[in-house]
C-alpha cells in the first residue's frame, strides 16, 4: 500500500513559491535601481528612500500579520495580501517622480507583510522541531534563486523592454500566489488532524492549538530578556545585510564602472552561494545550536564586506568576496526564524517574529537612504560599506547575552 504523502509538504511547496515570488519581487529593485535613478532622473539618496518607502509599510504591518497569523487563518492572509502585492508590483512600472515610486513601493511592502512572518510560522507549525533547521534552511533557497534568477533575466529584458515592463512581469507572478495559497495551504496541522511531519509520535504534540493552550500576550513577552537582545542583534545585522544587498549592482555600475549587464552578476554571485550558506547552516544548527551558529554568521558577514571593500575593481576578487557575504547572507534569516521558535512558546512564533520585524523594518528603513545620503555626500560607498561591517560586528555582542540553558519557554518533548 502507498504510503500517503504528509500534507506539510504541500505547505513547503507553497510556502517556497511564496518565498521565491516575494524576494524575486523585492530583490529586483535592487537589480533595476541603476536604470530607475537613470530614467527617473534621482539621486542615489532618493533612490534609497524609495526603498525605504517598502520597508517603513512592512515594518508597519508585519507586527499585525505576526500577530493576526496566530489567531486567523493564515490561508486567507495569503492570499488577500497577494493580490496587494501584485497590485503595488503593477503600479511600480508606473511612476513619474520619486515621490510616486516611494507610494508605490509602499503599497508593495504592504502586501510583502504577509510573505515571510505567517509563512515561517505556518511552516513551523507543520514540521516537528528537529527537523525545523533542515526545512527553513530548505526554504531559505527559495529567495536565493529567485535573486539569482532576476539577476540574470531583468539585464535582457531591461535592454528589450525597459525597466517598467519588467514590474508588468513580477506583478503576474505575485498575483498567482493566491490560487496557489487557496489551494495548497492549511493554518495548522489540526486542521486535518494530523501531527507536525517529523514529530516523535511517542511523545506528546507540542503544536496545540492556541485554545488549549492559551494565546501568548505581548504584555509577556515583552517581559523576556532574549527577546531584546536577539531584537538589537536583528536590528543591526539587518543594517549590515541591507547597505550592501541594496547597493551592490549600483556600487560595481556607477562606482566600479563595469557594465549594468556585468555588474547584475553581482546580484547572482550572492544568489548562488546563498544556496549552499541557507543548507548547509541551518542543517549544522540543529546540532551545535542557534547561538553559536548566529555569532559565526553575523561576524562572518561584517568580515566580508572589509574584503568586498579590499577587492575594488578587480573583478574575480570582487565576485569571489561577493560569493562570501552570499553564503552567510542566506543563513542569518532562517536562524533567527528558527531561534523565535526554539527561546519561545510555539504559540507565540508569529508573535515575536512580528515583533522582530520591527527592528528589522527600522534597519532596512535606515539602511538605504542612510547609505544612499553618505555615498552621495562622500562621493564613494566605501564609508556606507564600512558602516554596514561595524554594524554586523556589533551584532554578536547582543548575541553573547542570550540565555539559552534551563530556558523556562523549552518545549516538552524537544
Amino acid at each position: 500500500m502507498i504510503k500517503r504523502i504528509h500534507w506539510a509538504w504541500s505547505i513547503f511547496i507553497a510556502s517556497f513559491i511564496t518565498v521565491f515570488t516575494y524576494f524575486s519581487i523585492r530583490m529586483s529593485y535592487s537589480i533595476l535601481m541603476p536604470e530607475m535613478i537613470v530614467g527617473l532622473k534621482i539621486t542615489k539618496t532618493q533612490a534609497g528612500a524609495i526603498a525605504s518607502s517598502f520597508f517603513i509599510s512592512y515594518t508597519l504591518f508585519s507586527p499585525l500579520l505576526g500577530y493576526l497569523v496566530d489567531r486567523v487563518s493564515a490561508r486567507k492572509l495569503l492570499v488577500l495580501f497577494s493580490f496587494i502585492l501584485g497590485g503595488g508590483t503593477l503600479l511600480m512600472g508606473k511612476p513619474v517622480s520619486p515621490l510616486q515610486a516611494c507610494l508605490f513601493f509602499a503599497i508593495v511592502g504592504v502586501g510583502s507583510s504577509a510573505m515571510w512572518t505567517p509563512v515561517m510560522t505556518i511552516v513551523q507549525r507543520w514540521f516537528g522541531v528537529r527537523r525545523r533547521g533542515m526545512i527553513l534552511g530548505s526554504l531559505s533557497i527559495s529567495w536565493a534563486i529567485g535573486y539569482g534568477i532576476m539577476g540574470l533575466v531583468l539585464p535582457p529584458l531591461v535592454a528589450r523592454y525597459g525597466w517598467r515592463t519588467c514590474w508588468l512581469i513580477l506583478s503576474s507572478l505575485a498575483f498567482s500566489l493566491a490560487p496557489i495559497n487557496w489551494t495548497l495551504v492549511r493554518t495548522k496541522p489540526q486542521d486535518l488532524n494530523l501531527r507536525p511531519w517529523g514529530e516523535d509520535s511517542s511523545l506528546p504534540s507540542v503544536n496545540h492549538s492556541a485554545e488549549s493552550e492559551g494565546v501568548i500576550r505581548y504584555k509577556e513577552l515583552l517581559k523576556i530578556y532574549n527577546l531584546w537582545m536577539v531584537g538589537i542583534s536583528y536590528f543591526l545585522i539587518a543594517l549590515t545585510a541591507y547597505v550592501i544587498i541594496i547597493f551592490i549592482v549600483t556600487y560595481g555600475n556607477m562606482e566600479l564602472g563595469f557594465t549594468y549587464i556585468q555588474s547584475a552578476k553581482l546580484a547572482g554571485a550572492i544568489a548562488i552561494s546563498s544556496i549552499a550558506g541557507a543548507l548547509f547552516i541551518p542543517i549544522l544548527s540543529d546540532s551545535i545550536g542557534r547561538k553559536r551558529c548566529l555569532i559565526f554568521i553575523n561576524s562572518s558577514l561584517a568580515t566580508s564586506i572589509i574584503l568586498i571593500l579590499c577587492a575594488g575593481s578587480h573583478w574575480t576578487l570582487l565576485f569571489a568576496t561577493v560569493c562570501i557575504f552570499g553564503f552567510f547572507y542566506a543563513a542569518v534569516w532562517p536562524m533567527y526564524a528558527a531561534a523565535a521558535a526554539d527561546f519561545f512558546p510555539r504559540e507565540a512564533t508569529g508573535s515575536v517574529l512580528g515583533f522582530w520585524t520591527i527592528f528589522y523594518g527600522i534597519a532596512l528603513i535606515l539602511a538605504p537612504t542612510l547609505s544612499g545620503y553618505i555615498a552621495d555626500l562622500m562621493g564613494t560607498f566605501t564609508y556606507s560599506f564600512l558602516m554596514a561591517a561595524a554594524a554586523g560586528g556589533l551584532s554578536t555582542f547582543f548575541l553573547l547575552g542570550i540565555k539559552v540553558s534551563g530556558n523556562i519557554y523549552r518545549e516538552k518533548g524537544d
